[in-house]
């Protein structure tokens, strides 16, 4: 198992968020290294950082299990509790699911669905009673005979710490985000550094961190930026507003 990441000699937004993450990947089924994630994104960059109020309490939690007949793994009664309530860190695009949204279909439970209803993200049932079980991803195909659930990530926390850094660089705030289709261009030649990755190697996805400066790339097709601040976008994109302006469907 890789060391966890530790940095002495910088404290900077892109240093803390590549630390946070490593560690959560280095260590999976560490909780405490998933949800520190959430501390560091709120943090650094979105607009405040995490409070006691942006969670659901436990009642709404036993209420939905209630309804479901199924318990809530602990990973994901953690996840809302701390953070569930964010929709700027996990509802922008793909949402995570409120507690009276989630639901069982085809075996599994339902933490989160594409915005188009092009896939899902569940935990099967069987799993249900596991602190920090596998997650599973089902795509909706035209042939419904041929849909099944297929592996996601080795862990629940792993997932939602996807979806956190996914929603927060996408975002719907115009001042600070922007998306286009590359050209031949990769990140890493505009001076950006991957980050770990969390999802299937068949899933062409990854991240990319610099200078105040998140980046989340889609199948190799589409770049989501993030920056920190209005400067830092501009500076990256050359400040031409009219080239990346379009928003992912």
């Amino acid at each position: 198992m890789t060391a966890p990441a530790t940095d002495t000699d910088t404290d900077t937004a892109a240093s803390r968020i590549s630390i946070a993450l490593q560690n959560a990947v280095a260590t999976p089924g560490d909780r405490t290294a998933a949800w520190h994630v959430a501390e560091v994104l709120a943090a650094d960059w979105t607009e405040r950082p995490l409070t006691p109020a942006d969670g659901y309490p436990d009642a709404d939690l036993d209420a939905a299990a209630a309804t479901l007949g199924h318990p809530l793994p602990t990973a994901l009664r953690e996840a809302l509790n701390l953070f569930g309530r964010r929709d700027d860190l996990t509802r922008n695009q793909d949402p995570l699911n409120t507690p009276d949204e989630l639901e069982v279909y085809e075996g599994a439970l339902v933490f989160r669905e594409e915005n188009q209803g092009v896939c899902a993200w569940g935990v099967l049932i069987e799993d249900l009673t596991q602190d920090d079980p596998p997650t599973y991803l089902r795509a909706d195909l035209a042939d419904k005979t041929q849909e099944k659930w297929e592996p996601w990530t080795d862990k629940l926390s792993l997932a939602l710490v996807e979806a956190l850094i996914t929603e927060t660089i996408i975002g719907d705030d115009e001042n600070l985000t922007s998306a286009w289709q590359p050209d031949d261009e990769t990140p890493e030649d505009t001076g950006l550094t991957a980050l770990p990755r969390i999802t299937p190697d068949w899933y062409k996805t990854a991240w990319y961190v610099g200078d105040d400066l998140l980046a989340h790339v889609a199948d190799g097709a589409w770049i989501s930026v993030r920056g920190r601040t209005r400067e830092a976008l501009l500076a990256y994109t050359g400040g031409d507003e009219d080239d990346h302006d379009e928003s992912e469907s």
